[in-house]
């Protein structure tokens, strides 16, 4: 197995010495596939957007008058602004034109950000009815929204995150969770995005401590990668721990336009950076940076 790692996301990412990065046009007939600019660019959206609706639904939770979850007596939060901030709306669910808003400005406190990643901006939502009853619907804007990356500032955007509430349980509860329009952007280059997925987040039978829940998601995603290069992905089952930067298990079948399908292989759970991605029997191994 060729082993290397890519470097620097907003900057070219050099996969060996023979094969550098591009947003590069049609293959000649001898060409050996080697575009791996989806890949990257996908796992930059997909990071992120997997981890918003369980820090969404861990505020919730912990927010008195979201009918999310009541709070529990005495219970001691992560932190005293680990909640969201009420802004307008009825929040008792009877005026179903006027649904309550609430809001979490990272710039007052970071303390959802149990991956140790540093946000900037703010996290609108809208609960179109009771947030834990099946059905319902919530949606999930951002303002100003930004991640400090080892690679640089990454700024998020969407028209909307359409969230639906699923079945729960003790131990475990499920949304459908539909992208729409995203944009993922660095100082020099935009990717677009959009995906339509279920997510089941396990508590991992704690279910007032959010920093060991784990999110596993499957569905459909895509976009379009900083070269311009439309793909498309099937999403098989990947984990992303609350308290872990990056997807630790699970895989995706990313196609991108006119090219093969390349599988990409996030491991079997260690918390690590490492991930591969195989096309036409080549298996690359390459960091989540």
């Amino acid at each position: 197995m060729r082993k290397t790692s890519l470097i620097k996301l907003s900057s070219a990412i050099i996969i060996s010495s023979a094969i550098l990065l591009t947003g590069s046009c049609k293959k000649k007939t001898n060409e050996v596939d080697s575009e791996t600019q989806s890949v990257v660019d996908n796992s930059i959206c997909e990071q992120e957007f997997t981890q918003i609706q369980p820090t969404t639904n861990n505020l919730a939770v912990q927010t008195k008058g979201t009918s999310a979850k009541k709070m529990m007596e005495g219970f001691a939060l992560a932190a005293s602004c680990d909640t969201l901030t009420y802004i307008s709306g009825d929040t008792t669910y009877t005026n179903l034109l006027n649904p309550p808003i609430w809001e979490f400005n990272f710039g007052n406190c970071a303390a959802a950000s149990n991956d140790g990643l540093l946000r900037s901006g703010k996290i609108i939502v809208k609960f179109l009815g009771r947030p834990k009853v099946s059905g319902n619907k919530t949606i999930i804007k951002f303002q100003n929204y930004k991640v400090l990356k080892s690679s640089g500032i990454v700024s998020y955007n969407c028209d909307s995150i359409v969230v639906t509430t699923g079945a729960s349980s003790a131990t475990s509860k499920s949304f459908n969770v539909d992208v729409v329009n995203a944009v993922c952007s660095g100082a020099d280059w935009t990717i677009h995005f959009h995906s339509s997925k279920s997510i089941t987040i396990d508590n991992n039978g704690t279910p007032l401590v959010f920093a060991d829940d784990k999110t596993t998601v499957a569905g459909t995603s895509g976009g379009i990668n900083r070269a311009g290069r439309k793909f498309d992905v099937v999403v098989n089952n990947i984990v992303k721990p609350n308290n872990w930067k990056h997807i630790v298990s699970g895989s995706l079948d990313l196609t991108p336009e006119g090219l093969s399908k390349r599988v990409v292989d996030y491991g079997n759970g260690a918390y690590d950076d490492l991930a591969t991605y195989t096309v036409n029997g080549q298996t690359i191994s390459f960091t989540l940076k």
